[in-house]
């Protein structure tokens, strides 16, 4: 037999029966295998050593677990394939959006399908890229809308119509740009910007600021914030996924 040198990663709460006969399975069709517990210590083991990861549910995992997964995927790029029941996918896919997933298969598990699943997730190259995350924040609702018609296409957005909201989208999210509004009411721009540089779970996040104003003195007091970048709301829709797309791939190059 030949070895195709890809490593599936199996995540479950319990090495039993069912999952030793997997990593067998796996082994005769010329995968290796690395055996993961679904904690969060047990997977950040192993995740820079896998190409394909498989979650094998026996019960209903905690969210902080199935968060840390999520983020996982977006940051390797990959997809994952789960084993489980129905019942069992319900809280899965609440967390784990659709686009992480390579495909849903169902216990008692058909091993042809799951080991066919297995070769197309990690030979074929059909995992699309997995698309960045943007937040926008501005309490004015209606130029939220049209920036998020203008990104929805390319991006996966999320929206907060102040910064206490986007406060409690970011306790569940982890986006990779932050378009925020310079002047809000209740808590403004700048002030939240701070917040999130003095929390370590979020200073790193990049933010470019949304301003209407595009004289010297009000674009210099944006400046010295030192965003990443600002945007005039005057920008048009080409000129916003330029800017956009020239952002992500500089830090990709860097």
């Amino acid at each position: 037999m030949v070895k195709n040198f890809k490593t599936v990663a199996i995540i479950s709460p319990s090495e039993g029966f069912i999952v030793k006969g997997i990593e067998t399975k796996l082994e005769e069709i010329g995968f290796e295998y690395t055996f993961s517990l679904d904690t969060i210590d047990a997977i950040s083991m192993i995740k820079n050593v896998a190409d394909v990861f498989v979650l094998y549910l026996q019960y209903e995992m905690d969210t902080e677990t199935l968060v840390y997964i999520k983020d996982m995927l977006s940051e390797l790029n990959k997809r994952i394939i789960i084993v489980g029941e129905p019942i069992e996918f319900t809280k899965v896919e609440k967390v784990i959006t659709e686009s992480l997933v390579f495909k849903w298969l169902d216990r008692p598990l058909d091993m042809n399908l799951f080991l066919r699943s297995v070769e197309l997730c990690a030979f074929e190259d059909i995992q699309p890229t997995v698309k960045k995350t943007i937040l926008i924040v501005d309490d004015d609702i209606f130029y939220m809308r049209m920036v998020y018609d203008w990104l929805k296409d390319d991006y996966r957005i999320g929206m907060a119509s102040s910064g206490l909201q986007a406060i409690k989208w970011l306790a569940k999210n982890k986006p990779d740009l932050i378009l925020l509004d310079y002047k809000m009411p209740a808590l403004s721009g700048p002030q939240f910007f701070e917040m999130l540089k003095e929390d370590a779970e979020t200073s790193k996040i990049p933010v470019m600021f949304l301003t209407g104003k595009s004289d010297k003195e009000s674009l210099m007091s944006v400046i010295n914030l030192k965003p990443v970048d600002y945007i005039l709301k005057t920008i048009d829709k080409p000129c916003l996924l330029a800017k956009i797309k020239y952002f992500f791939d500089m830090q990709r190059l860097n």
